[in-house]
């Protein structure tokens, strides 16, 4: 399929069969993730992949009550940074020096960029990284598409229970949204087989 027929042919999955995915497609999807552009390259996001069908049942039976959650593949949950910290933005700029061979002049211009953002006291920066995960969600969504495997966004789960669940520090990260792998029960799904439901193109974009 080309990009088109694959975002066509996706849709948020209700029902999966709990086949599993490949590693090699599940490699190539966190791939993208970490491709994924962000603002200053920061990737203020980490991601948990699991199949552990223990955690799985947990999180459905705690967190969210979602049956996919327990017929996917794999979960990946992704986690948003709370703060950005010097020791988070220094060591991104050591390795951008590294890898760029740039120079002290370069570094310093884009160290009062990042400053300017995460030191800006109108800005919420928690929403600020909650945004840039949110571009890594699309582009997972993407990926799954074009490898034929199915895949459903999910916020509607208990965020507090999720992060005891996982016992994250939430005084420098949350989960934010989580997102099923695997591959439909197109017979046990109600969407399976409906038409999407999308505005027409010249309702949605305005040329100017």
């Amino acid at each position: 399929m080309d990009l088109i027929e694959s975002l066509n042919w996706r849709y948020a999955t209700k029902r999966m069969t709990g086949e599993k995915i490949s590693e090699k497609d599940l490699n190539t999807i966190l791939e993208a993730i970490r491709l994924t552009p962000t603002a200053y390259g920061l990737q203020p996001f980490k991601v948990i992949a699991t199949d552990n069908q223990e955690l799985l049942e947990e999180i459905y039976e705690k967190s969210c009550p979602q049956i996919v959650v327990k017929q996917a593949s794999h979960l990946l949950i992704f986690k948003a940074k709370k703060k950005l910290d010097e020791e988070y933005v220094e060591g991104y700029l050591t390795e951008l020096k590294r890898v760029r061979n740039a120079t002290d002049e370069y570094i310093d211009g884009y160290r009062t960029k990042i400053r300017k953002v995460i030191e800006n006291p109108a800005i919420n920066k928690f929403s600020w990284m909650i945004r840039q995960t949110y571009i890594a969600l699309g582009f997972a969504l993407v990926a799954a598409a074009e490898l034929s495997i199915d895949s459903t966004p999910i916020e509607g789960f208990n965020a507090k229970v999720l992060n005891e669940l996982l016992r994250l520090d939430t005084d420098s990260e949350e989960a934010v949204v989580l997102l099923t792998l695997g591959y439909r029960n197109a017979e046990e799904d109600h969407l399976a087989k409906q038409p999407k439901i999308r505005k027409p193109m010249e309702s949605l974009v305005e040329r100017m």
